[in-house]
């Protein structure tokens, strides 16, 4: 943490932001863990407390402020954006509140409320399919998406592991085994027409709690539009089973989509960990684990 005098460049840049954007006075800029595409500061300023985002990913950025404006107006408690624009250095950069609370452990209450706000996001729909930060934006703020169908989008993530078949022995039986599921149930996946907005990193430290009541929900770069069923599995794959019944319960799915569940969830959380396994990759991080992961789950 870092005060007044004490700032390093980057946290100059953004107690100038801060001040310019909101007529506030930082008197603490603090670094947050954030993905390595990006940096995030906990500001506090004139006895408020904020979130600068900023990154050299301009129209990512974008994607995820629009994200973040959409999931608010549908009801899904995200974070206020006070303002946007450049910082000093040439990065794009955003603030909003800073959310208080605890991530979610195994309050069932809780869970329940969080399905019923995510039925709301995935009530914002999109022509098209895809990660927003790959998105490609025009000169009037509208966007289009990668991928006309959502089984494009998963037939791209086989492909990136495929593609990795020359650094890793799994690499090419995982991507076969994934495309083998998503061929036998192709008919229930081509069935989306348009996307659902998904946050796209559903997790129980991007959930915040205070007082038994769901506080925020929090980090939106990895938004996509896409099946309702990826944000069910991203934070399946994650937690302990005995907290997606009530969450589950919560979001109240069709019963067609409670059929499918039982498919889509080991489906949809290897894939999941296959994109994991991309990531690492392009970090330079061993990507085996998450191939043996995806592999477990598609067996």
């Amino acid at each position: 943490m870092h005060q007044d005098l004490s700032f390093r460049e980057d946290e100059r840049a953004v107690a100038a932001f801060v001040a310019s954007a909101l007529g506030c006075h930082a008197i603490v800029v603090e670094r947050l863990e954030s993905f390595a595409t990006n940096a995030a500061y906990g500001v506090l300023a004139d006895g408020r407390r904020f979130v600068v985002k900023a990154s050299g990913l301009h129209d990512a950025l974008r994607a995820e402020m629009w994200a973040l404006a959409q999931a608010r107006e549908a009801g899904c408690a995200a974070p206020v954006i006070f303002a946007s624009g450049r910082l000093d250095d040439g990065r794009s950069a955003f603030i909003m509140g800073r959310v208080t609370g605890s991530p979610i452990v195994d309050e069932g209450p809780v869970l329940r409320q969080v399905g019923v706000a995510l039925r709301r996001l995935h009530e914002v729909q999109l022509p098209g399919f895809g990660w927003l930060a790959e998105a490609s934006w025009d000169d009037r703020g509208g966007f289009s998406l990668r991928h006309r169908r959502w089984l494009g989008f998963l037939e791209g993530i086989c492909e990136d592991v495929r593609s990795l078949a020359d650094r890793y022995s799994l690499a090419a039986p995982v991507a076969r085994a994934a495309a083998a599921v998503i061929g036998a149930h192709t008919g229930a996946l081509a069935v989306p027409s348009l996307g659902s907005l998904c946050h796209g990193d559903l997790k129980p430290g991007h959930i915040l709690v205070e007082a038994g009541r769901m506080a925020g929900v929090i980090d939106w770069g990895d938004a996509v539009a896409g099946d309702p069923v990826w944000d069910l599995a991203r934070f399946a794959h994650r937690v302990d089973p005995a907290m997606v019944s009530p969450l589950v319960e919560g979001y109240n799915p069709e019963p067609r989509v409670v059929d499918q569940l039982r498919w889509q969830l080991p489906l949809y959380g290897a894939l999941w960990t296959m994109v994991d396994a991309i990531v690492d990759h392009r970090l330079g991080h061993r990507a085996d684990a998450g191939l043996e992961a995806a592999m477990s789950l598609l067996s």
